[in-house]
């Protein structure tokens, strides 16, 4: 197939195959055929968070586009809000996570 469309609302959130995923997760490359990268719709409720966790292993990087709400983002301990319209990349080697505000946070992750 040349290529194929998926609408997030029709997935449901869960833990995929990676040590990081979270609950939050809605695998959205499974769902395209995608294979040279992984793109994930994740939905963090309020005051929740996603796992913490680095790409040491795997050796790839991480962009995250917030979509709708605020938050934070935690790397290496360091603090930094975000909301929408933002754009975070992340070193293979840091430890990140997000965390929630008090409406959730939406975003998109791709993951090289």
């Amino acid at each position: 197939m040349a290529f194929s469309v998926v609408n997030a609302s029709s997935l449901a959130p869960g833990r995929g195959p990676h040590p990081a995923a979270s609950a939050y997760d809605k695998r959205i490359t499974d769902h395209l055929g995608v294979t040279g990268f992984a793109v994930y719709q994740v939905e963090v409720p309020p005051g929740e968070r996603t796992e913490p966790h680095d790409h040491l292993e795997d050796g790839v990087e991480d962009v995250y586009a917030v979509v709708r709400g605020s938050g934070w983002v935690v790397v290496d301990d360091e603090t930094t809000p975000i909301g929408v319209g933002d754009f975070v990349g992340v070193s293979k080697e840091a430890t990140r996570y997000v965390l929630a505000g008090d409406e959730g946070c939406d975003l998109i992750a791709v993951c090289g």
